[in-house]
C-alpha cells in the first residue's frame, strides 16, 4: 500500500463542560469504534499530555490520528456522525490535507465533498463512495462459503458497506419491514444459491420459499421490486433454478445473470471478478 494512496488526518474530540478524564474516555471509545472499520491505521496522537494515573507514552487528549483509503472515507464519516449524535454537546474537528473544520454532524459532508473534489482533480479515477451491498443466503445451504465471500468483500469495500446476517435485526421489530428497509438502502444485492437452496424446508418439511414470511423470499422480493443490481452467486456447483420451481414473485430472478463462485483454487479469482463487476457498476452509477 503506497502512503500516497491514503487520506491522513486527525480527529479532535471535545465536549462542552467535560473534564480531561471524560474527554480521554470519549476519545478512546471513538478510537475503539473506528478500529472496527476498514481504516489502514488509527491511533491516539502521541506527544501531548496524559490524564492522571495513565501509563505509557503521553497522549494528546482528544486527538486521533487516522489513515484511510478514499473508498472507505464515507464509512468513517458516517461512524463519526453517529458517535457525535449519541452524546449531547459533542463536537469533532478534522485537521489535515489543508483542511481544518469544526461543526455539526450535518456539516461533515462538506469535508467529504472537498476531499472528493480534490481526489477527482488529481485524476485518481476512483469512486470515493463504497457501494452498499446486501448478501442474501440460506444458512443450511451456504453459510460457510458465504462467510468467505463476506470476508473478501469487507476486505475490499469495508464492513459497514455490507449487510449480511438477519442476526442484526433488533429484537421486537417487524422483521419483514426491517429486511425491506435494509434491502432498500443497498445498491447491489447478492443472492447466494447453493445445491440445497431450492430444497430448503422448515421443521414441518414445508418448502421455505413457498412461505411468504421466509426471510430469503422477503429479501429477494424486495430486491426485485427495486431498481438495483441483482447478482446470483452460484456455489457448490449449483445451477440457476428453473422458473417453474420458484414462487411467481421470485421468477424474474432466473433472468439475472449469475456468477459461479467455485471452491479453491478458483475461489479468489472468481471473487476478484465479482469485486470488479461491483466496482464497475458502482462507478457508472456515481
Amino acid at each position: 500500500m503506497e502512503s500516497s494512496d491514503l487520506i491522513q488526518f486527525n480527529i479532535e474530540v471535545s465536549e462542552s463542560d467535560a473534564a480531561v478524564e471524560d474527554i480521554d474516555e470519549m476519545t478512546r471509545q471513538l478510537l475503539s469504534e473506528l478500529r472496527e472499520t476498514n481504516v489502514e491505521s488509527v491511533e491516539l496522537t502521541k506527544g501531548g499530555i496524559a490524564p492522571k494515573g495513565s501509563k505509557g507514552d503521553p497522549m494528546t487528549i482528544g486527538s486521533i490520528a487516522i489513515a484511510v483509503l478514499p473508498a472507505f472515507l464515507p464509512n468513517v464519516v458516517s461512524l463519526v456522525q453517529d458517535w457525535v449524535e449519541r452524546g449531547q454537546g459533542r463536537t469533532v474537528k478534522f485537521k489535515g490535507m489543508g483542511i481544518e473544520f469544526e461543526g455539526s454532524p450535518e456539516e461533515f459532508q462538506k469535508v467529504l465533498a472537498s476531499l472528493e473534489v480534490e481526489g477527482q482533480a488529481k485524476g485518481k479515477g476512483k469512486s470515493a463512495r463504497a457501494p452498499k451491498i446486501f448478501i442474501s443466503y440460506r444458512r443450511a445451504d451456504s453459510a460457510d462459503v458465504t462467510g468467505r465471500i463476506y470476508d473478501r468483500l469487507i476486505e475490499h469495500f469495508g464492513k459497514s458497506a455490507i449487510f449480511k446476517d438477519v442476526d442484526s435485526i433488533p429484537p421486537g421489530v417487524d422483521f419483514k419491514e426491517h429486511l425491506e428497509k435494509a434491502v432498500g438502502k443497498c445498491r447491489i444485492f447478492l443472492v447466494v444459491i447453493g445445491d440445497r437452496w431450492l430444497e430448503g424446508a422448515d421443521s414441518k418439511r414445508r418448502n421455505r420459499l413457498q412461505d411468504p414470511d421466509d426471510f430469503v423470499r422477503i429479501e429477494i422480493e424486495s430486491a426485485l421490486n427495486r431498481n438495483i443490481l441483482i447478482i446470483p452467486l452460484l456455489v457448490r456447483g449449483a445451477l440457476m433454478p428453473a422458473e417453474e420451481k420458484l414462487p411467481r414473485s421470485l421468477q424474474k430472478l432466473v433472468y439475472r445473470n449469475g456468477i459461479s463462485i467455485r471452491s479453491d483454487p478458483d475461489f479468489h479469482g472468481d471473487i476478484d471478478r465479482l469485486i470488479e463487476a461491483i466496482t464497475n457498476y458502482s462507478n457508472k452509477k456515481s
